[in-house]
């Protein structure tokens, strides 16, 4: 159930899945939240290489750019490994919710989006590692920033960015998930079965994206960051 969910979400919104798994794992088991986090990113691996070949066989096309997103997702994603279990992750979430609420306004309330900065490779690694070390931490794909980032900063479309997204969270969920779990064959398993479960859902959630008002979907990915924003603040507050 959690795998096909957040497999479907992560081809519709480009996002890597992890905002879901990471809540549900910690709601329906018994594990430290900290290990949710490894197991999500180990399932983020398998829903976001599937919803990035629907992207790529629709005709989304990419840049050289996306090389320099990838490079600063695999240096985030292990600096935010390293850092899970060693330090508070509460103030991080909450600031990261206040975060998530500014950009929703935005993607609900500006009309278009441009920028100067669309062909800067610095502005490029940034976001690759600011997205990169939130997936460490959190077990997230880091889509539910790199996005709304590629389209303030980068000026791209929500599409295209979202395809972006997708293709960089592979290997930076793979670096934080073997970072977290390379010595707890266990948990990747358990890793593999929610990844596995949601192919599914992230080969429907692919196609149905295509075939969306963009309007709508900015709307949607709006929506999603409000509840996940709201979700984060409550658990945060216990």
């Amino acid at each position: 159930m959690i795998g096909s969910l957040g497999g479907f979400l992560s081809g519709v919104l480009g996002i890597g899945g992890g905002v879901v798994f990471v809540p549900l794992l910690t709601y329906f088991t018994n594990q430290d939240f900290k290990i949710n986090t490894g197991i999500s990113s180990m399932a983020v691996v398998f829903v976001a290489t599937t919803s990035s070949v629907i992207y790529i066989s629709n005709g989304q096309t990419f840049s050289i750019y996306i090389l320099y997103l990838i490079i600063g997702g695999i240096i985030g994603g292990y600096l935010g490994s390293k850092l899970t279990f060693s330090l508070e992750t509460k103030t991080l979430q909450r600031i990261f919710a206040v975060l998530l609420l500014v950009v929703s306004y935005r993607m609900i309330f500006s009309t278009g989006f441009s920028s100067k900065y669309e062909e800067n490779i610095v502005l490029y690694l940034l976001i690759g590692i600011f997205s990169g070390v939130l997936s460490g931490l959190l077990g997230i794909g880091g889509g539910i920033v790199r996005i709304p980032l590629l389209i303030f900063f980068g000026g791209l479309g929500n599409l295209t960015a979202q395809g972006f997204s997708l293709i960089t969270t592979v290997p930076t969920a793979l670096t934080a998930a073997y970072t977290k779990l390379k010595n707890d064959r266990e948990f990747a398993k358990r890793g593999s079965i929610v990844g596995i479960s949601g192919i599914v859902g992230s080969i429907i959630g692919g196609n149905l994206a295509f075939r969306l008002p963009q309007e709508f979907l900015n709307t949607s990915f709006a929506v999603f960051l409000i509840l996940v924003s709201f979700n984060m603040l409550v658990k945060t507050s216990k």
